[in-house]
């Protein structure tokens, strides 16, 4: 006789896999076909009930970023998902920091096809992101009421910074359609932050056949199971780009959150063009002409003047921002200064210092180059200045970390092929004129010299291919009102409460489908 019946149909429910007995048969563990865990416990009333799990990608992660408030952390991956990752800062002055946990708290995106590439949108307003994958299409995504409010509940915060306001979102989740390409929204009626204030189903089509079974999205008082996160935590789609001729493959968005930069895997110079997108409206406002292959990673300084982009083609390129970039009538808001045959091998990364005085790239050669921007008139030069020992395997992630109070080293995170991350840490010296890696002038010549700060310990790293490397600051506030600056995971510089403690944060993701988090302590 059937007695009990555990688990949860819904609409990417694809069975299980295997399950086990607890070793005092009241625990029941099963595995399903998306790498996910699946417990349940007998309680005291002889009920069986879920229980919480490790969750994470079971593919290839591609790219990871912060969110611009630097809360929480995006991730996507050849898997099909986009996933949201968090501190449970559970607000209870008994639990210790030792109690936090990180937690998958979302999974914005289920998709049809493999994404590769994500780029979080900066700027006042709602947390919103783009994702690309192995179509031709970027797709824009908008967090909805039940993230917002979950996220306060979970971070402790609020949710009314920059330009967010509660009541302004009526969309409270979204749908998956039947193809698992778009997500259409849920609206909530009213104005409200009621989880269970009900929805419009007219407007997400939920009668017709051309939909699923229906998401039900809710504030979450804890970290969801497996069943609630893969329907119930959908952000809804609001734009498609369109306009790329392959599949998409990097996408960055500037600091200001007024441009989107976009590229997609090519064979010739005319599917190589970068995209650039104009933010909010989303329409195309110009095709950057450079490279012949696909471009693998771009990036926009932190003061937007210059946008950097690296290829298979073995080449870097510069682009300037022209002077009448504000105006309206601008057909193109950058153009190209330098083209440079960097690398004897494919370019993997690229990343820009928090000075914007350098930048670093890192190539299938097993070398790190890293350039300076020499402004002389009556034109803007590139310039090699330092290139780091040969490393054993090929760089293909890096990252410059974040400026912070008392620290005027810089620091170079290093991802290789292997899975290795390397940390090195650079220091101005005086130099004379004659030196071949003169940095600039000013009053007298520095050059930058670099040195091996630490290499993560090996079962500490990926076992596979770092894919990408993102730095956050994480604060402990004082109740002093005093500030210092900072700049942020996305580059902005901002004002934070002073601190007595800070951790550096160094987010990684690789190809052996983990997403990996390190506390920095530079001591």
């Amino acid at each position: 006789m059937n007695e009990v019946t555990v688990g949860e149909l819904g609409h990417t429910a694809l069975g299980f896999y295997g399950g086990v007995w607890g070793p005092q048969g009241d625990a029941i563990l099963a595995h399903g076909y998306g790498g996910s865990l699946h417990l349940w416990r007998e309680v005291e009333s002889h009920e069986w009930e879920p229980q919480l799990t490790p969750s994470g990608h079971f593919a290839p992660v591609m790219d990871v970023a912060w969110s611009k408030t630097s809360q929480f952390l995006l991730s996507v991956s050849n898997d099909q998902t986009a996933r949201i990752f968090a501190c449970w800062n559970r607000n209870n002055e008994e639990i210790s920091k030792a109690d936090l946990s990180w937690h998958e708290i979302g999974r914005p995106q289920v998709h049809g096809h493999d994404l590769n590439c994500l780029a979080v949108v900066t700027g006042s307003g709602n947390h919103r992101y783009v994702s690309g994958a192995d179509e031709k299409v970027a797709r824009v995504f908008e967090a909805p009421g039940a993230f917002l409010d979950t996220l306060a509940f979970t971070v402790g915060g609020k949710v009314t910074q920059d330009g967010i306001v509660r009541e302004d979102v009526k969309v409270l989740g979204a749908n998956m359609s039947a193809l698992g390409l778009s997500q259409k929204p849920i609206y909530s009626q009213g104005g409200g932050n009621e989880a269970t204030a009900a929805r419009a189903l007219d407007d997400v089509g939920l009668n017709g056949m051309e939909s699923l079974p229906e998401a039900v999205p809710s504030v979450l008082m804890k970290p969801p199971f497996e069943e609630h996160l893969c329907q119930n935590t959908l952000w809804p789609e609001t734009h498609k780009l369109y306009g790329h001729g392959h599949e998409l493959y990097a996408l960055c968005c500037d600091h200001s959150g007024k441009l989107l930069a976009s590229a997609c895997k090519a064979q010739s110079a005319s599917f190589a063009q970068i995209w650039l997108w104009e933010v909010n409206s989303w329409r195309p406002i110009s095709q950057l002409k450079s490279h012949v292959l696909t471009v693998t990673q771009m990036e926009f300084s932190h003061k937007d003047r210059f946008l950097l982009s690296v290829s298979r083609d073995r080449h870097l390129s510069l682009f300037e921002r022209a002077d009448n970039a504000d105006k309206a009538d601008t057909s193109s808001p950058y153009k190209l200064i330098a083209r440079i045959d960097a690398h004897k091998r494919i370019i993997w990364s690229c990343s820009w210092s928090h000075c914007d005085r350098f930048f670093a790239t890192g190539a299938r050669d097993k070398v790190v180059k890293i350039w300076t921007i020499l402004d002389a008139d009556p034109e803007v030069r590139v310039q090699n200045v330092l290139t780091l020992p040969p490393f054993k395997t090929g760089v293909t992630a890096l990252s410059w970390g974040p400026k912070v109070p008392d620290q005027k080293a810089y620091l170079l995170a290093v991802g290789l092929e292997d899975g290795s991350v390397e940390l090195w840490q650079g220091v101005l010296k005086r130099a004379s004129e004659n030196d071949h890696n003169v940095a600039f002038k000013n009053d007298s010549f520095l050059k930058l010299e670099m040195s091996v700060l630490c290499r993560f310990d090996h079962f500490l790293c990926h076992v596979a291919t770092v894919q990408r490397l993102t730095w956050r600051v994480n604060l402990l506030e004082n109740e002093s009102v005093n500030s210092r600056e900072l700049v942020t995971s996305v580059g902005q510089v901002n004002s934070f409460p002073e601190f007595s403690q800070y951790t550096l944060q160094l987010a990684s993701c690789g190809a052996d489908h983990s997403v990996r988090l390190y506390n920095v302590n530079l001591v």
